[in-house]
């Protein structure tokens, strides 16, 4: 009598105990890894089917993947080609009679990816470019913003961006979707960028460094933003790619990391 008594009373604690670990896995909330999408950098290579830069992006990003397509390419002479018809104005030219990026936007729609347009400004002005490449594309459900690549913005201060161009910017971006995020790219220091905005988001592409010498830098930078994310892949890094842990742990603000890839 006294065993089954022993025993009823530790079948109630043990029932007891599975009733209160079990609240807590309902009732609160677990700790989660920070949002971050991962995905690809395409700069303006249409060589290889959409198909395999979709994959190339679900690989890395999963159903949260994100191509990062340069569809203002610099070229010689502050040149900037796009690879679309378009009648030469300015620096702006293109020699397609066909539209190269269509196709590939339609796929990332197809496929629900998330597509940052990037431009790299050269001798022409960002704010027209911006205009040019969303009046054309700004439709596609899978745009979630554009992005200017300083190392090749010419005009004004070279490589910096203020405030008031950070300002003009956003208002054309989000003429198009108020939802449209402004990204900017650069290697170097904060100092290069305008000040901290919720809708603007920071890219780091440092390369020719060990990936300590790197994730350090953009881990300084990051401290100076809300939103930042980072390139990685460069073969001229030792080693090429960065760990994602180790990526969080330099900067646990990062949204963005994009691979540089050989599709």
């Amino acid at each position: 009598m006294i065993i089954n008594k022993k025993m009823h009373i530790a079948v109630s604690l043990a029932l007891l105990l599975f009733l209160i670990i079990l609240f807590f896995l309902v009732f609160t909330k677990m700790p989660s890894k920070p949002e971050c999408s991962q995905g690809v950098w395409n700069n303006c290579n249409f060589t290889k089917p959409a198909e395999e830069w979709s994959a190339a992006a679900r690989r890395y990003g999963g159903e949260n993947g994100v191509i990062d397509i340069v569809v203002a390419q610099a070229h010689e002479n502050k040149l900037v080609y796009v690879p679309f018809p378009f009648e030469k104005k300015g620096y702006i030219y293109s020699y397609n009679k066909t539209d190269k990026v269509e196709s590939y936007l339609k796929k990332f729609d197809k496929d629900g990816l998330k597509v940052i347009l990037s431009v790299q400004p050269n001798g022409a002005e960002a704010s027209d470019l911006i205009n040019i490449v969303l009046l054309r594309y700004g439709h596609h459900k899978s745009i979630i913003g554009v992005n200017v690549d300083l190392e090749w913005k010419l005009n004004g201060n070279p490589n910096h961006v203020s405030n008031e161009e950070r300002d003009l910017w956003l208002k054309i971006i989000q003429s198009y979707n108020p939802e449209f995020k402004l990204f900017l790219t650069y290697f170097k220091d904060h100092t290069y960028f305008p000040d901290n905005r919720k809708d603007v988001l920071i890219l780091f592409d440092g390369e020719r460094a060990t990936q300590d010498e790197i994730l350090k830098k953009y881990g300084e930078l990051a401290a100076y933003f809300t939103s930042v994310g980072i390139y990685t892949g460069y073969s001229s890094n030792i080693p090429p790619t960065a760990s994602y842990d180790s990526i969080m742990e330099a900067a646990p603000n990062t949204k963005y990391i994009l691979h540089v890839v050989n599709v």
